[in-house]
């Protein structure tokens, strides 16, 4: 059936989406990133949006902080680093799926019981290790600790293993995992999912509002400054919150975009596949992008304006010109800079209103 807009039901209409980058080469636009951003304040209330207010979208990996809060509270008995991977979308180094592996053993499992899709690392130097490692004749294969999602499926492995749940179907969304995932989203982000699809790593993707995302993920960044303020949080917001940013490399790697952003600027960082980031600051401020057309290089320089606009006191500026620089597209020719990613109009209207 149609929906209101006259498109297929699902994310929302170009004609409804918002200007949010565009790409210049010798000073001519040459690319243009439409979507959606929605800022939230300590309070979760809204303070701001670019393009639809009533966004819905598949959370993607944004969501994996809260499925994190899910395995602990059913008892995963996750270090600090392990939770760190638990919520974050890694890229298959040595490091990353050794910490895996530590988490499957603890729990009396190996990467057999993983069920997320086998995968090659993303870094061409553990591509090479792993050649040079093989004593395959026909070289090394990918493998399922390698997937960028083999943290979240250990954690739940591991939080199966802890409550005494089946561990064969612990993907399947009548699961009891997986409605303790789907309670967490609803407490945390004020709004029940209005449909869940299939992940790119096998487990259930909820579909929320932008806003609540934002929400969810505000409350988690907060949650050690409140519990400061001794306030009443969980306990279990506090360890996903410390631990992304005790081990930001865990949670994406190296040099990667979210992994800066929390390392140098202290803000809590999750990007999730086909245009999805959420980045929120300390005090519960937080900003969820989704790109419609799914590409992502436009979302760091749009969040993190809109959170330095709306939480200056949260953000330090002089590092954020650094991480900006690092993470922002820069447009090649012949090698050497001849454009880059700037704000759209849209997006400059709210940073000066």
């Amino acid at each position: 059936m149609p929906g209101a807009s006259g498109t297929t039901p699902g994310v929302f209409a170009q004609q409804d989406a918002a200007e949010l980058v565009h790409l210049t080469r010798n000073g001519q636009v040459e690319s243009r990133h439409s979507g959606a951003a929605v800022v939230t304040g300590p309070d979760g209330g809204v303070l701001a949006t670019l393009g639809p207010a009533d966004a819905v979208v598949f959370g993607r990996s944004a969501l994996k902080p809260l499925q994190a809060i899910a395995s602990l509270r059913l008892g995963a008995p996750l270090e600090s680093r392990h939770i760190a991977i638990a919520a974050g979308s890694h890229r298959g180094s040595s490091r990353h799926r050794a910490l895996v592996r530590e988490i499957l053993t603890a729990a009396g499992l190996d990467k057999t019981a993983l069920q997320c899709p086998r995968a090659w690392p993303k870094d061409r130097r553990e591509l090479l290790k792993m050649a040079a490692r093989t004593r395959r004749p026909d070289g090394p294969r990918p493998n399922r600790l390698a997937f960028n999602c083999s943290g979240k499926h250990a954690a739940w492995l591991s939080a199966c293993v802890a409550a005494g749940l089946e561990t064969e179907n612990y993907l399947e969304p009548d699961h009891p995992l997986q409605r303790e995932v789907l309670r967490v989203i609803e407490d945390y982000c004020g709004t029940e999912p209005v449909h869940v699809g299939v992940d790119g790593c096998g487990g259930p993707a909820p579909r929320l509002a932008l806003a609540g995302l934002a929400r969810g993920f505000g409350r988690v960044a907060s949650a050690p400054e409140r519990a400061a303020q001794g306030l009443p949080i969980d306990d279990h917001a506090i360890q996903v919150a410390v631990s992304m940013l005790r081990h930001p490399w865990a949670v994406q790697g190296r040099n990667s975009s979210n992994t800066r952003i929390m390392r140098e600027l202290g803000l809590l960082a999750k990007s999730g596949a086909d245009g999805i980031l959420v980045v929120a600051a300390p005090d519960g401020t937080a900003v969820a992008v989704k790109t419609l057309d799914g590409a992502s290089r436009a979302n760091n320089l749009v969040a993190l304006n809109l959170l330095a606009h709306f939480a200056p006191d949260q953000v330090d500026l002089p590092a954020l010109r650094n991480v900006l620089d690092a993470v922002t597209p820069t447009v090649l020719g012949r090698g050497q800079p001849v454009g880059r990613a700037e704000l759209a109009d849209p997006v400059l209207e709210v940073l000066s209103a």
